[in-house]
């Protein structure tokens, strides 16, 4: 266990470099995806995560209910929709530019609604829940994974592994406006450079899953496009 600790601090020592290069690039791509949304909703209603359970077992592929992008399913434990709607509602609040309805509000609606009619989609369900909030646009986020780790900070069986999406829906014609997924299984440092910062923002260790979701949530709204302080929608 000593050993995986120093090799750990070993790897991030020799790719600091690396990794601001790689903040710099990463920057660049999420402001050049902004700038393609021209159109800027007056109020964005945010739905309460929901989770999308395998068929059969765990590790078969699953399709996102609203773009039909797929995933690798697995187990997601209890309390998972909670973790992410916290920490998306805390994110957004800092970052969005356009009045919002939070999640609690937004899922009281769709629940109302939801299922009173059974040939109703869930894209007709979640647009109805934004007309009725008065928002003409919706964001609604999807749970494929979000296992825990079997281990502790420093010495692991199984890492933490979280999947899940967001979805922006322009309510008027049902069309996807934006959308961005996170899907990583935690790897050691010298195995996953990409991720330096993440290491040394959080610590050389391993995660647990509410840990990487919530950071999940903070890199897929890296490329949020409604954002304060963002020339394109001030």
């Amino acid at each position: 266990m000593k050993g995986r600790r120093v090799a750990f601090i070993a790897a991030a020592v020799l790719v600091c470099a690396l990794a601001a290069g790689l903040g710099c690039s990463s920057k660049s791509s999420s402001q050049s995806m902004r700038q393609e949304i021209s159109w800027v909703p007056k109020k964005l209603a945010v739905m309460p995560f929901i989770r999308v359970d395998s068929p059969v077992m765990p590790g078969n592929t699953v399709c996102c209910p609203l773009t039909g992008a797929t995933f690798n399913s697995g187990q997601i434990i209890p309390g998972a929709e909670r973790v992410l709607d916290q920490a998306l509602n805390t994110d957004l609040r800092q970052i969005c530019s356009v009045p919002m309805v939070p999640y609690a509000q937004t899922g009281l609606v769709f629940g109302q609604i939801a299922g009173r009619q059974f040939k109703d989609s869930l894209r007709q369900d979640v647009a109805a829940t934004a007309k009725k909030l008065g928002a003409d646009a919706v964001m609604v986020g999807f749970i494929f994974r979000f296992r825990q780790r079997v281990g502790t900070s420093y010495a692991v069986d199984k890492p933490a592994s979280v999947a899940f999406d967001l979805t922006v829906m322009r309510v008027s014609d049902a069309s996807v406006i934006w959308k961005n997924s996170f899907d990583e299984t935690q790897q050691s440092l010298s195995a996953d450079l990409l991720n330096l910062d993440q290491y040394m923002k959080h610590g050389l260790r391993w995660f647990t899953a509410e840990e990487l979701g919530k950071m999940g949530v903070t890199k897929v709204l890296k490329q949020f496009p409604w954002r304060k302080g963002d020339p394109f929608t001030e």
